[in-house]
């Protein structure tokens, strides 16, 4: 929190100006109140003193001012022309940044309201009845309430005034403190998601064009058009990751840019990709796609990564089973066989994901990593590891959820 009233310690100026003023009220004050009697002359001369330390310490010119009180009080020598300067004394209480010293401010007002009813009813009025006498005592109390309560009431108000500009910016500063790390959040958020969308589009790419280079370089002399086929992969592969990177670079450049939505045909394209890069896909499908920006891309990249994986790590010499059911939600379940020589080990599982560091599906782990945080983006689970010498992966994703709901999770959202 920053104090927008900074140092509360008196400045040169401040204390030259109290000093200066103190010393001119005893100047004027203690012979104007000499004709009353040395004792009133003294009590000016006091407060003029407790008017000179005021900013300096509460605590001594409390005692001096209760010191000139007590003086007025004992010799009954009152210094009336002096007496308003306690109105000042009780502001700097009443608008002291400490409670104790507001709390004894105000009690020192409410006795002193008290003490001068007593004292004026104690003074002897051979003339005046009960009644005028209770009169001039209310009215004297009333006088001292007005001085110092009134006193102490402005700088009270004060104080509070200055509590709500505090406040006030206080709150500006809370708000220009969330709008910072708000920001930092979304950058994040973007970084974490262009690395997703550029492992995704990168890795599944090169997966394919590593897998179509090795069958064209063996058959180039033994099966020509295989060898062509295989070409025509890699070139197909190579201009949809160059699209694909061009609409990434767009985003970059114009953050307002709204994601593409992948289509059901795009989803084809990949299936057929992985078909034609030598993978025996045991494909099955139920239910109506959802539409929806953020479940169709956040499926389409489970799918391309999950086959991606499957293709670089798994044993293609059996069908990679994929079943998509859309009936309750959006669920993907791929299971594809281990490498006879990989012994798996460690099974990923839970919301953050590495791979395993030895056995099937091994890799950085970032492709998993990335399959979970879309899948918790978009409100849904993932899990993935080893069952019965195959590698499963699950994923699940409610289509409750709407894109809105998603951006209080991800700023970036349908990008995700």
């Amino acid at each position: 929190m920053t104090d927008v009233w900074g140092d509360d310690r008196p400045t040169r100026r401040q204390i030259a100006f109290d000093v200066g003023t103190g010393l001119l009220f005893s100047a004027v004050m203690g012979p104007l109140h000499g004709s009353l009697g040395t004792s009133a002359a003294i009590s000016a001369g006091l407060l003029g003193l407790a008017l000179a330390v005021r900013r300096l310490s509460w605590q001594a010119m409390s005692t001096v001012a209760v010191a000139s009180a007590i003086l007025q009080v004992v010799s009954s020598q009152v210094a009336y022309g002096a007496d308003p300067a306690y109105a000042v004394l009780f502001f700097a209480l009443g608008a002291s940044r400490t409670s104790r010293v507001r709390r004894w401010g105000l009690g020192c007002a409410a006795l002193a309201t008290a003490v001068a009813g007593v004292f004026m009813a104690a003074q002897p009025h051979p003339t005046a009845s009960i009644g005028s006498t209770v009169a001039l005592s209310a009215g004297f109390a009333a006088l001292t309430a007005v001085v110092t309560g009134g006193g102490w009431v402005a700088g009270y108000v004060r104080w509070q005034n200055r509590q709500g500009v505090q406040a006030r910016v206080d709150a500006q500063l809370e708000a220009a403190e969330r709008r910072r790390l708000s920001g930092l959040y979304d950058l994040e958020q973007e970084r974490r998601r262009i690395a997703a969308d550029m492992h995704d589009v990168v890795a599944h790419s090169w997966a394919v064009v590593a897998a179509q280079s090795d069958g064209a370089r063996y058959g180039l002399r033994n099966d020509p058009v295989g060898a062509e086929r295989a070409l025509e992969v890699i070139g197909e592969t190579a201009r949809t990751a160059i699209s694909d990177l061009r609409t990434i670079v767009a985003q970059l450049r114009d953050p307002e840019l709204a994601p593409s939505t992948p289509s059901i045909a795009q989803q084809t394209d990949v299936l057929e990709r992985m078909r034609r890069s030598g993978m025996d896909l045991d494909f099955r499908e139920v239910g109506t796609p959802d539409q929806s920006p953020l479940i169709a891309l956040t499926a389409h990249r489970l799918l391309g990564e999950s086959l991606t994986n499957a293709l670089k790590h798994g044993d293609l010499a059996a069908p990679v089973q994929v079943e998509q059911d859309w009936t309750d939600g959006y669920r993907l379940t791929v299971t594809n066989r281990l490498r006879q020589h990989d012994q798996p080990s460690v099974a990923a599982d839970g919301q953050m994901l590495p791979e395993p560091d030895n056995g099937a599906q091994r890799g950085t782990g970032h492709g998993l990593v990335g399959m979970s945080e879309r899948t918790t983006v978009a409100g849904g689970t993932f899990w993935a590891g080893h069952e019965a010498g195959s590698w499963v992966l699950q994923a699940h994703l409610p289509t409750t959820i709407t894109t809105s709901e998603a951006a209080t999770r991800d700023p970036n959202g349908a990008g995700a």
